[in-house]
């Protein structure tokens, strides 16, 4: 049931929205007055966000579905609302004004305080809606039980199964690398003309491939060694190619263009759930690896200022 304080003749529209995808209208009505509620239904067997939105303005109000009865006192005019007989919704938006505050100070609890809630949170579809929130860094064993103990709780909730599955495979792809000595593996990816291109194409020389980021400072560290890597060494020897962990195609290409970087160049937007990590398993960036004509490693994670010795030191073992 919602009051709603907005313009007569709006339209409020109900939506499911899901973990994953596109939210899903399910309902409408018209305003005829400010006085009277209105009335929405909804059925599902597990609980569920859903939002409320109009036609006057781009005011949301998002519930959880934790009680077969709401009421909600939304005031469009104002941006504000009230939420009754939902703890579940409650108690987000306390999380929520709680991590503002946090991320406003810059306070080293604001990833602690997400994992304390959804740790304690009674409400599944909740404990969804913060898990982007947790990070547990490269403490993969602390991520994994976190995830068990969700599971525990909230066992026949799809979406936190679905989570269960995503974590169990990064996890397998960040404490599993290649090693020095073992055969790297290819990939196709997008160059800036959205072509694919191989790694494939790099055997028969010795190759050197790097994974980086334009928005990441240490990446960009290594963009003045690569450019006299590429100048100094005899391209009869050596290739290069660059991989590039980047959410925006166009800041990507407009780096490339400023910089004149001539080697090929190739993204993988999906970052670090895409083809480059989960293939050749490396958990961080920058990082790197120089490749034998035959495709085995030589050496990998080489730091910029090491970088042009290192290699040097392979070119002059490689038979001519």
């Amino acid at each position: 049931m919602v009051f709603p304080k907005i313009g007569i003749g709006e339209t409020i529209y109900l939506s499911r929205v899901p973990f994953k995808g596109k939210a899903v209208l399910l309902d409408s009505i018209v305003i005829k007055n400010n006085h009277d509620p209105v009335t929405f239904s909804y059925t599902n067997n597990q609980e569920a966000v859903y939002k409320i939105t109009s036609t006057f303005n781009k005011f949301t109000v998002t519930f959880i579905s934790d009680n077969s009865k709401i009421i909600i006192h939304a005031n469009y005019f104002a941006k504000t609302a009230v939420i009754e007989n939902s703890k579940a919704t409650n108690s987000l938006l306390i999380f929520r004004k709680r991590q503002t505050d946090l991320a406003k100070k810059k306070d080293t609890l604001f990833f602690k305080n997400a994992i304390n809630y959804a740790d304690t949170v009674k409400s599944p579809a909740a404990f969804v809606m913060v898990y982007d929130d947790v990070d547990f860094g490269k403490d993969y064993k602390g991520l994994k039980r976190f995830i068990a103990r969700a599971i525990n709780r909230f066992p026949a909730y799809q979406a936190i199964r679905e989570i269960e599955h995503k974590v169990n495979t990064y996890v397998k792809i960040m404490t599993e690398e290649y090693n020095i000595g073992e055969h790297l593996p290819f990939i196709t990816l997008p160059d800036q003309n959205g072509l694919p291109m191989t790694t494939e194409s790099m055997q028969g020389k010795m190759y050197f491939i790097d994974f980086w980021s334009t928005w990441y400072p240490n990446c960009v560290r290594f963009t003045t060694v690569k450019k006299r890597i590429y100048t100094n060494f005899s391209k009869e020897k050596l290739n290069l190619v660059s991989i590039a962990l980047e959410p925006e195609k166009e800041d990507w290409k407009r780096y490339i263009e400023s910089e004149g970087l001539k080697w090929p160049q190739l993204i993988d937007q999906n970052m670090w759930e895409g083809t480059a990590v989960k293939t050749l398993k490396f958990d961080s960036i920058p990082f790197n690896f120089l490749v034998s004509e035959k495709g085995i490693i030589l050496a990998k994670g080489i730091p910029a200022d090491s970088l042009e010795q290192v290699i040097q030191k392979f070119i002059k073992h490689t038979k001519p």
